[in-house]
């Protein structure tokens, strides 16, 4: 997730150049691979830009040092979505004539046709980027002759998907235009002596505590200490909002208010998920003809990634008419050994596409033999991706928290898009029925968002009943096995307890053994094809003295009978699929892992002996 940070000012007293460097600085906690900073004085452009850390950015570059007067700045750090991590495609990127800069966060899905049709009529592009084409839109508008505002204004409505932007032009040297659309912009202000924008609070929190929240489909033109903001929906109607005052710290603003990025976290998973369902269909068709077309198809990870991994196989099967054999990659090259054959296709899941199990499992099978290596992976330019043949990336944004939350729901639902891309290329179901699974990956967002509502006090009610057990069992049959084990695993890695992450068939068979009065047991019971073989678990386990606590949907009956106590997943009847349960059950148990971690006086962001990427044997 990319960080905006803009100046413009009449205060002579402020050094640009280190509010600028202070602002981004502040905004490393979102995740970057590149920054830059473009500062406008005497009518020209300065632009300093680099791949790496801002630290190691600035002993090169001195990117704090712009030319004396200088009183309007932009900056960005880069979280790559198109482009690999370099100085080229670092922000900001100009227009044809240096002339106009611009720094952006989100996604312009239409990119590739607005680019063909500048390149065409002469635009020369520098960059892989998307967020190239704006600068040369807005040049084009303005050698038509529209001003700064309204050529910015036109260059949008011809752009498709997520923005949040902030421009700047030589002559208009006292003023930014910023615009917002699915992606977050704060504007904040000391009032007749300065004007801030950015991605997020913290970047200016020390120097001023009034601010206004930008909303999608606004646009607004920031001066030195003043504002006017423009509905872009409404005929550019001038728009009053109403200035707020910021009561957070600097810590509690990094995380946007919350107490630690793992809630942070869980809680930006409808956003992650809708940008990843943005993932383009010729991509997914890459994916599924790859499948479709090989002799053997294995899929590999590890951790959290693995389980993601067991449910999107469990999903793309359904319609592969193939059995896909996973293994965790750390056994990948003892299991496969002598085995593995030309022709076959290896689908590496990894959150950072740094694991080093991930990328040397995925290296050996390359050196040994002909095969195609698909990536699924969070970090554009990572280290699996160089030697994959296909990449798709999930737009989750940067994961600060060690336990991963949000990148396993968009694992998953990259898996599940995958699966239905398949399912009409086989055209082994009807359209109608296409249009149906899609509506309720679709729907997945709001199913969380309704959930993440109205059960936090439900889930800190289980925490304090269940406090001082050690022990637990998660249990599931089916795809549900795979949320089971991933459930376990959060409470496990955060809490400190120990989990088993269970088949509740196979559970009979030594673990029912451990059961005593009030032994804590959490059933995943999605009304799936295995619903009535679980009803008979849950009996089993209740009637040895389980306490019994079942993750279930709305509409449950027979399980919730059963239970001490039920989580209730929102099902809305045109918009839910039990084949996509493993992401819309996964954000309850995440809540009972972080919960768990507070009660036992851990820290959720930092568990005991993890790291967030694991980098070596």
């Amino acid at each position: 997730m990319c960080g905006i940070f803009g100046i413009v000012t009449n205060n002579q007293e402020i050094s640009v150049g280190k509010v600028v460097f202070d602002g981004i600085k502040r905004l490393e906690y979102r995740g970057y691979d590149s920054c830059g900073i473009v500062s406008l004085c005497n009518s020209k452009l300065y632009v300093k830009k680099e791949a790496g850390k801002i630290d190691e950015i600035y002993k090169n570059v001195k990117l704090d040092e712009v030319p004396d007067g200088t009183k309007l700045a932009l900056a960005h750090t880069r979280w790559a979505t198109h482009g690999t991590p370099t100085k080229q495609n670092s922000h900001p990127h100009l227009d044809c004539l240096n002339k106009i800069a611009v720094v952006h966060n989100g996604i312009i899905d239409n990119f590739m046709e607005l680019r063909n049709e500048l390149s065409s009529t002469g635009h020369t592009f520098n960059s892989d980027t998307d967020t190239e084409v704006i600068p040369h839109l807005i040049e084009d508008f303005m050698k038509k002759g529209f001003n700064l505002k309204v050529a910015t204004i036109n260059a949008l409505k011809k752009c498709k998907g997520a923005y949040a932007i902030a421009v700047c032009q030589v002559d208009n040297p006292d003023t930014i235009i910023v615009a917002r659309k699915e992606s977050p912009l704060i504007i904040g202000i000391e009032e007749g002596k300065t004007t801030y924008c950015s991605s997020d609070i913290p970047a200016f929190l020390p120097l001023t505590r009034k601010c206004y929240i930008m909303e999608d489909n606004e646009l607004a033109v920031l001066k030195a200490g003043e504002v006017n903001f423009f509905d872009l929906k409404n005929d550019n109607e001038l728009i009053k909002k109403k200035i707020q005052n910021i009561e957070w710290n600097i810590d509690a603003a990094e995380k946007g208010g919350y107490e630690h990025f793992m809630l942070k976290e869980i809680y930006e998973e409808p956003n992650a998920l809708r940008l990843t369902m943005k993932i383009s269909e010729q991509l997914l068709s890459k994916f599924a003809n790859a499948l479709l077309s090989a002799d053997n198809i294995y899929i590999t990870a590890a951790g959290t990634s693995y389980h993601a991994a067991l449910a999107g196989k469990f999903i793309i099967t359904r319609f592969l008419g193939k059995h896909i054999q996973d293994i965790e990659c750390s056994e990948f090259e003892t299991q496969l050994k002598g085995s593995l054959q030309n022709n076959s296709v290896i689908i590496a899941i990894s959150q950072s596409g740094e694991t080093i199990d991930t990328i040397e499992a995925i290296r050996w099978a390359k050196k040994a033999k002909s095969v195609k290596i698909l990536t699924i992976t969070n970090v554009v330019g990572s280290s699996i991706t160089r030697y994959s043949d296909h990449v798709i990336v999930t737009n989750a944004g940067p994961e600060i928290g060690v336990a991963a939350t949000k990148t396993y729901s968009t694992q998953v639902l990259a898996l599940a898009l995958i699966a239905v891309s398949i399912a009409k290329i086989r055209k082994i179901i009807s359209d109608e029925d296409i249009i149906k699974y899609y509506d309720a990956l679709t729907g997945i967002p709001n199913i969380i968002d309704k959930f993440l509502e109205k059960n936090v006090d439900l889930i800190k009610y289980i925490v304090n009943n269940l406090e001082k057990n050690m022990n637990y069992f998660f249990l599931a049959r089916g795809i549900s096995i795979a949320t089971a084990k991933e459930g376990g695993l959060k409470l496990k890695e955060v809490a400190c307890r120990f989990i088993e992450g269970y088949s509740a068939a196979s559970a009979k068979h030594g673990p029912i053994s451990l059961v005593r009065e009030g032994f804590p047991i959490i059933f995943i019971a999605p009304p799936d094809e295995t619903y009535n073989r679980l009803v008979g678990n849950v009996m089993e386990f209740k009637s040895r003295g389980g306490r019994i606590i079942s993750v279930v949907v709305e509409s449950d009956v027979k399980i919730t009978k059963l239970s001490d106590i039920t989580i209730r997943i929102p099902q809305p009847a045109d918009k839910y699929h039990n084949l996509f349960s493993p992401i819309t059950f996964m954000p309850a148990l995440q809540l009972l892992a972080y919960y768990a971690a507070l009660a036992h006086d851990l820290d959720p962001d930092k568990p005991l002996n993890l790291s967030k990427t694991v980098t070596v044997h």
